[in-house]
């Protein structure tokens, strides 16, 4: 970012995952304001600058940066006792009006927050503040010229609300939003007279010499590291069909939370299907691609009530037809990642059913679950504060909690098997029933 020459930044929820202190050192390093106007020191004072002013062409540019309070759900043990976050809104709402009597003619917020999805968790029961709120910032705060926000993992090259202008770039800089803000004097003070952006693509552009100069120790060390053998199997795992049957890949996944967490369940996403390791030696690179989230376990206790509910909403992800090429359809509004597979009980999805009544078996130890029965559930930190829209989750108690990342924990099955064999972790324990063919 320093080589990049960067005028700020604004921080994010992925950014406490390595501990505040962490955070707080890469901050020291930059030669740019890290900002966020809601994170708060335990004296009630702003834990980093909440806004920065540039000035270009004698243009007075205030930058406003906020932070999904999310984090507060998803990093408890990072946060707790170190800094707070509250809500956005009038967070940004109080910047705006600093930097107004600061003289800024233009205001840009850059907030680390979705337009306006439903929160991933309850912030009615939890007391925290929707994580998501780019598009009430723009429609409550008319002064805002320009919102750039990131969270939601979408893209979106502009959106107007009100007189203020929106743009998402995509997640893991798959492209670069560039906004063009035109000006005009306006006495002693400037004015804003148009706004458009565009959205460039960052595949298939020449690197900068400088960026690759800047990267290039610490990259050749880092690909030194995640190619290093760390075992050995004689078997092909694959993930390519893990969304469509259970598969030896994703219970290798599920076994290990398992066994971390000694608890009677486990649930993950198929989150890469392109994943794969070939026959011979294993590397964290090859771990890495199967699961590429920095997620700890969480064990929470639920009902077997729950347990259906959580299965129906991971069965949501497929509409229950097919495409002309004979593949199932899938819902677009169901993101692939939130088709979550649940090992310790044995289960069918039946795609005939309608939403909501396809799971048609469902059993443990030979014995039908029923709405009472009890059992802890080993999953992500994320899942476990309701990602993805599982929304019955809420209220399940927290009986464990494991700071270690889920990808650390398969290197270290991986090292301490030497071998990975699929007899020690597949069990067959899921069908999905396929749609019956139209009639004619």
């Amino acid at each position: 970012m320093n080589a990049m020459h960067y005028d700020a930044a604004t921080i994010g929820n992925h950014d406490f995952r390595y501990g505040l202190p962490y955070l707080d050192s890469a901050v020291a390093e930059a030669n740019f304001p890290f900002l966020s106007d809601n994170i708060y020191r335990t004296d009630g004072a702003h834990a980093y600058h909440p806004w920065a002013m540039v000035t270009r062409a004698g243009v007075k540019v205030a930058i406003i940066g906020a932070t999904t309070p999310g984090v507060t759900i998803w990093e408890p043990a990072n946060i707790r006792g170190r800094v707070t976050l509250g809500d956005i809104v009038p967070a940004v709402r109080l910047s705006v009006m600093e930097a107004e009597a600061a003289g800024a003619d233009v205001i840009v917020a850059v907030v680390h927050s979705g337009l306006d999805e439903p929160s991933n968790y309850d912030t009615v029961r939890t007391r925290v503040a929707s994580e998501n709120v780019a598009a009430r910032i723009a429609a409550e705060i008319p002064a805002i010229d320009v919102v750039v926000y990131g969270h939601s993992h979408k893209e979106m090259r502009e959106k107007i609300i009100g007189t203020t202008l929106l743009a998402q770039p995509k997640n893991f800089a798959a492209s670069v939003s560039i906004v063009h803000v035109g000006v005009v004097h306006a006495g002693s003070r400037w004015a804003v007279s148009s706004k458009r952006a565009d959205l460039v693509q960052t595949g298939r552009h020449v690197e900068s010499p400088a960026i690759l100069s800047a990267t290039e120790p610490v990259h050749q060390k880092t690909v030194a590291y995640f190619n290093q053998p760390i075992g050995t199997t004689t078997f092909d795992w694959r993930a390519d069909s893990s969304r469509l049957k259970d598969t030896p890949i994703i219970d290798f996944v599920l076994e290990v939370q398992r066994k971390a967490s000694d608890a009677q369940l486990a649930a993950t996403a198929v989150y890469n299907p392109a994943a794969r390791i070939e026959p011979g030696s294993i590397t964290r690179a090859q771990l890495a691609n199967l699961y590429p989230f920095d997620n700890t376990v969480r064990t929470v206790r639920i009902t077997g009530k729950q347990l259906r509910d959580y299965l129906e909403h991971s069965a949501r992800f497929y509409t229950g037809r097919t495409n002309a090429d004979g593949t199932l359809e899938t819902d677009p509004a169901v993101a692939p990642g939130n088709f979550d597979i649940v090992s310790g009980v044995d289960y069918v999805i039946d795609l005939n059913k309608p939403a909501g009544s396809r799971i048609t078996r469902l059993e443990y130890k030979g014995t039908p679950v029923s709405s009472t029965d009890s059992f802890t559930m080993a999953l992500n930190n994320y899942r476990q504060g309701g990602a993805g829209g599982y929304s019955m989750l809420r209220g399940a108690p927290v009986v464990a909690e494991d700071e270690t990342e889920i990808g650390d924990l398969l290197v270290a099955e991986a090292q301490k098997r030497g071998t990975l064999d699929p007899a020690n972790y597949f069990i067959q324990n899921w069908t999905l029933v396929l749609p019956a063919p139209a009639s004619q």
